[in-house]
């Protein structure tokens, strides 16, 4: 029986279906719909550790050609089962066509794919010659680091869980996937995607636990010496407590935490476009988005101009919303305009914010933006740098060179000219500055994230004069 037909999801350690004495209920907001979910025990995460250990050992001298190969045959399994992988999205969560097919299907293809065609630089290294003496040589080589713990968030289910087993895999390590207690049957899916692709047992586990279980399970992670690295997609607030306990245990950790990312609209920019940008960079995905367009920052001598265009871009994608809504969609959230349980949250645009009022510096994670004025680009790259986060920003102008400088000047990870805060393509480091995180996903960027350097250096008369 699938998943979908049995609505019960297990854990997946040691390539098999494990049941627990515990479960909880996921229920689709809009929907109503629910799955019900076994969840982990400490005795079960020393189960999936276990597991992973011993996998490690032959996975790490598993040759990166066999690796190629099971990562295009994972990224050939999951093209073949798209439709499977889009109901199973739509069963957990509110989820829009453009989020199901792009954003989580195609980016994960791409993500395992982009992996298999750059795997050789996961294991090269280089020969140093040595200053202390001409007979002696350095080789350092590049290695995995051990087992990694991937904890992965609801909002792009398949593509961040995806991206927190994937790249560690290829580079040889194994992984366990905390899943998000909202999304467990997509991340459930991963693992058996591993599995029918041909990965061998203790390469990926998943795990997944009700909220009320969150800490004694994460720190059972955290805290085992057999666990090498943690990488964290969340919020700061999260991301700093994970951080926090794993520096307790010396590893290190990969965060990619909240945004609140601003777009630039100069006077010289194509406004339609600028316009439309802010709009769908504001509500995509119900502004659940860490990339999520939250300041739209624009010069005072095109504001009326650019507020009437906002406007009228900001009712389309309103309709848009409304009418997946009243075909049964609902928008997480709360506050004005919410209904039936609070489901939802009218999309807005608010003006007249000042730095005094908590929403000029918090992520709102929904579809809320600040519309506010500028009079010079250094008062514009003030007033974008004047935050906690910096994950992604977007500059609107024709003048390509200045957009630029202003990019370099930005506090972000990424900045985009002339198009949307919205951004992540496989082949592109993903990462924030200050409270959005540190270390970068992509490849092959993230390589370095996941592996070790190690130093060989030979002595020999024999290597005098090479």
């Amino acid at each position: 029986m699938s998943l979908l037909e049995s609505r019960t999801v297990p854990l997946w350690i040691g390539n098999e279906a494990v049941l627990s004495q515990t479960t909880f209920r996921v229920i689709n907001s809009a929907t109503g719909e629910f799955v019900t979910a076994h969840g982990a025990t400490v005795d079960l995460v020393q189960k999936a550790i276990d597991s992973s250990y011993r996998a490690f050992g032959t996975w790490k001298r598993t040759s990166p050609w066999r690796r190629r190969e099971l990562l295009n045959r994972a990224a050939n399994l999951l093209r073949e089962r798209r439709d499977e992988v889009a109901a199973i999205l739509r069963t957990e969560t509110p989820i829009d066509d453009f989020m199901v097919q792009q954003i989580n299907i195609q980016t994960s293809i791409d993500l395992l794919e982009e992996l298999a065609g750059q795997i050789m630089q996961t294991t090269g290294g280089v020969v140093q010659p040595s200053k202390q003496a001409d007979d002696m040589l350095a080789m350092v080589f590049r290695e995995p680091l051990g087992v990694q713990v991937g904890i992965a968030p609801w909002n792009a289910s398949l593509l961040l869980g995806m991206r927190a087993v994937a790249t560690p895999i290829a580079c040889g390590n194994t992984a366990i996937l905390k899943a998000s207690e909202k999304t467990p049957m997509v991340h459930h899916f991963i693992g058996r995607l591993f599995h029918d692709a041909g990965f061998p047992e203790g390469v990926l586990n998943v795990i997944q636990h009700s909220k009320e279980d969150a800490v004694p399970i994460v720190d059972a992670l955290v805290s085992d010496d057999r666990v090498r690295k943690v990488n964290f997609t969340g919020s700061t607030a999260v991301g700093k407590i994970v951080a926090a306990n794993a520096a307790k245990h010396c590893k290190p950790v990969l965060l990619e935490l909240g945004g609140k990312a601003a777009q630039l609209v100069l006077a010289d920019a194509d406004l339609d476009k600028a316009a439309q940008a802010a709009a769908i960079g504001a509500f995509t995905h119900h502004g659940q988005v860490c990339m999520s367009t939250e300041r739209i920052l624009v010069s005072q001598n095109v504001l009326d101009t650019f507020s009437e265009k906002l406007a009228a871009s900001s009712t389309q994608v309103t309709a848009l919303l409304e009418d997946a809504k009243a075909k049964g969609a609902t928008i997480l959230g709360g506050g004005e305009g919410a209904h039936q349980d609070g489901a939802f949250l009218t999309p807005r645009i608010l003006v007249n914010v000042t730095r005094e009022m908590k929403i000029w510096h918090t992520e709102t994670f929904a579809p809320i933006a600040l519309l506010i004025p500028f009079s010079t680009v250094d008062e514009a790259v003030a007033l974008a740098n004047d935050t906690a986060y910096g994950l992604s920003a977007s500059v609107y102008t024709a003048n390509i060179p200045l957009a630029i400088e202003i990019g370099r000047r930005l506090e972000s990870g990424s900045v985009h000219i002339n198009s949307m805060t919205i951004h992540d393509e496989a082949h592109i480091p993903h990462g924030g500055v200050k409270e959005s995180g540190w270390g970068r996903f992509g490849v092959p960027w993230g390589f370095a994230e996941f592996t070790q350097l190690k130093t060989i250096t030979i002595s020999d008369t024999h290597l005098a004069g090479l």
